[in-house]
């Protein structure tokens, strides 16, 4: 392939979203293909980061949606010989199709919410001035193309998002456990929709049973939502029980100090990056059934999944995990890397691209 891809990211905080779009560019760097990263000027941790698989390059992304920045990045596609240009978001969509008016690059819209296709004008506009979508679980293809005509499904693909299997291979067979604790470990957004604090409610119910449970929690807070868990541990008495590590870079070592992942979602997941990580990592894994995760978890091979999320339902799944602990031995590495590897991600990503 002797064209470049450009990646619109316009979020403010770290995701898996963001990640995908890391691993997606360090694959493609891997196959010769350069790729270009669009972040806002004043988002120096993107920047930073991009820099490490791709071309970085910056615009006023925040104010009014980007719209006074098309003409700029319409340059960009023409400079660099940029056949696609990827959108990873709807808030960015208005202005990745103003740039597709202005220049000859091929628009890929990727689906990373669990949300049903919309039907009025502007989206309606949309499928059909989008050039492809991607629809990175079978939940979100299905949601998205159910109530198509056939001739509107032909653009739509569905490609599960994957994960760089390399980036977990650094400590293979050593851990990072505390001696004398047990370890529930969350990763993801500190956000509302996430459900941690029916993880915090789910160990005060267990921690008079087990004295050794522990909560440690790794992501970047949202909204100042860390302050509505820090009240709530406040008022269960369980401030020594829980730690706030931040966001990591060493994801691995995270999976690999923990002993349960628990990711407790309230609201529909189109996937679940970090159960592929933690599974590929050797952890059995808790979940809720509000999305794609059974499409991971399936038949509660490698974890649980929890039908009707509250604490005493948690807890349980939890108690089960905790008591059946000597003899829980996950080895998700095959499978992981057989149907969640970026790799596989990226050659199909290619086999769309080319055909645009």
């Amino acid at each position: 392939m002797s064209f470049s891809i450009m990646h619109m990211v316009i979020a403010k905080t770290w995701g898996g979203g963001e990640q995908y779009v890391y691993d997606v560019c360090a694959e493609m760097k891997n196959q010769g293909i350069t790729s270009y990263v669009v972040v806002d000027e004043k988002n120096f941790q993107f920047q930073k980061k991009y820099k490490e698989v791709a071309n970085v390059l910056t615009a006023n992304l925040y104010f009014a949606a980007g719209l006074f920045s098309v003409r700029k990045i319409a340059g960009w596609i023409e400079k660099y010989n940029i056949k696609i240009l990827n959108c990873h978001s709807g808030h960015a969509m208005l202005l990745c199709m103003l740039i597709k008016k202005l220049s000859s690059v091929r628009l890929v819209m990727f689906k990373h919410n669990a949300l049903p296709s919309k039907h009025d004008c502007y989206h309606n506009f949309q499928r059909r001035y989008v050039d492809a979508f991607i629809c990175v679980s079978q939940l979100v293809y299905n949601l998205q193309t159910d109530t198509l005509p056939s001739s509107e499904k032909e653009k739509y693909y569905l490609i599960y998002n994957g994960i760089n299997t390399k980036r977990f291979n650094k400590y293979t067979g050593k851990e990072f456990k505390s001696h004398g604790k047990y370890i529930l470990g969350y990763a993801g957004r500190i956000a509302s929709d996430k459900g941690i604090e029916v993880i915090i409610e789910a160990l005060a119910v267990l921690r008079y049973k087990y004295d050794d449970l522990y909560l440690h929690i790794a992501g970047t807070d949202e909204k100042g939502y860390i302050n509505v868990l820090r009240n709530l541990m406040g008022k269960l008495n369980l401030q020594d029980r829980v730690v706030f590590l931040g966001h990591m870079d060493d994801m691995e070592k995270f999976y690999r100090s923990i002993d349960v992942l628990v990711a407790p979602s309230v609201v529909k997941e189109s996937f679940g990056l970090v159960l592929c990580e933690a599974i590929y990592c050797g952890l059995p894994v808790i979940a809720t059934n509000s999305g794609a995760q059974r499409e991971i978890i399936t038949k509660n091979q490698y974890g649980t999944i929890i039908d009707n999320l509250n604490a005493d339902s948690l807890a349980e799944a939890i108690s089960e995990t905790y008591k059946n602990k000597e003899r829980i031995c996950i080895k998700g590495e095959n499978y992981i890397s057989r149907n969640f590897n970026i790799e596989i991600t990226a050659k199909k990503l290619i086999e769309v691209y080319e055909c645009l």
